[in-house]
């Protein structure tokens, strides 16, 4: 105990944390690689997608599940391969996709007749493939949102940093500033909660004023580089609802494995997985919504 404390004081709170210094040094680093995009931030992306497949098969593992990891591994850096590389013919690309899913699926079963005993032909297949779909399928749409143009549109000037990194930034920012809103002003004002057996600590005031801050980010950032504001309302709160709704589906998961975090590699955010929920159910909406509405002929 420091000197001159008393035993009963309560221990002073420190004023920043480690989520604090994480962001301090992540954000920087984040916009490091997707303005030079490229190798640059396809194999940082491929980590981390294998670290966050790698926090949820050690997760399920917990509950007696056997993952086939190595298929997993290797059918979703094939996914984000074929985002990065094949991205100039869309049916090629598809084809290469799907071929990484149905992979998956065949490989995993096939392993099962070495599985050990008493596991479950079922779980293991599924939670191989549900690794693969959830995380490197999803986690793929971060390539994709970075692979946007935005040269060429009516009132979006041309320029270098709106070109590399406009639609993913915009993306990241409305997410993520819903994500604090909502644990903020949850913790200040709420009292109300929609699922607690789900997701404890969440309320409908926090949800609100995280589908706020999501449409006002949205709203400004989109506004900046030149997007429709009308377009970024309804995407603002599309991402806004989404977002939070990944949320509590990977509350629901870590309830079901008996876990509180996905893993540790993230000061004060936890894992891979418990940072980029919330990206993994906007950032595929988002591009589908950039590509029928904003960008289309």
């Amino acid at each position: 105990m420091p000197a001159g404390r008393s035993p009963t004081e309560p221990p002073r709170r420190r004023l920043v944390g480690p989520k604090f210094w994480s962001g301090v040094v992540g954000v920087p680093l984040l916009l490091v690689l997707l303005y030079h995009g490229g190798w640059v931030l396809f194999v940082p992306s491929v980590a981390a997608m294998l670290i966050g497949m790698e926090e949820f098969y050690r997760g399920v593992e917990r509950q007696g599940v056997r993952p086939t990891r190595l298929v997993g591994y290797v059918c979703g850096a094939g996914i984000f391969a074929a985002t990065q590389f094949v991205a100039r013919d869309p049916a090629w690309r598809s084809g290469a996709i799907t071929t990484c899913v149905a992979g998956a699926v065949l490989l995993s079963m096939m392993a099962q007749f070495r599985r050990p005993a008493g596991s479950s032909v079922i779980a293991n297949t599924g939670a191989t493939v549900f690794g693969v779909v959830w995380i490197a399928l999803l986690f793929s749409f971060f390539l994709r949102l970075r692979a946007i143009p935005l040269t060429g549109l009516p009132g979006v000037p041309a320029d270098g940093l709106r070109d590399r990194m406009g639609v993913i930034f915009l993306v990241i920012a409305g997410v993520w500033l819903q994500d604090n809103a909502a644990q903020l002003i949850g913790r200040a004002f709420g009292t109300r909660k929609p699922w607690p057996l789900v997701s404890p600590n969440k309320t409908w005031e926090g949800c609100a004023g995280g589908l706020l801050a999501c449409l006002v980010a949205t709203i400004g950032i989109g506004g900046g580089i030149g997007l429709p504001v009308l377009h970024m309302i309804a995407l603002g709160f599309t991402m806004g609802i989404l977002g939070q709704f990944g949320d509590f589906c990977k509350s629901l998961i870590k309830r079901e494995l008996g876990i509180k975090d996905f893993g540790s590699i993230l000061p004060g955010h936890g894992g891979i997985l418990d940072r980029f929920d919330s990206l993994l159910f906007a950032m595929p909406v988002a591009c589908l919504y950039f590509r029928l509405f904003i960008l289309a002929p």
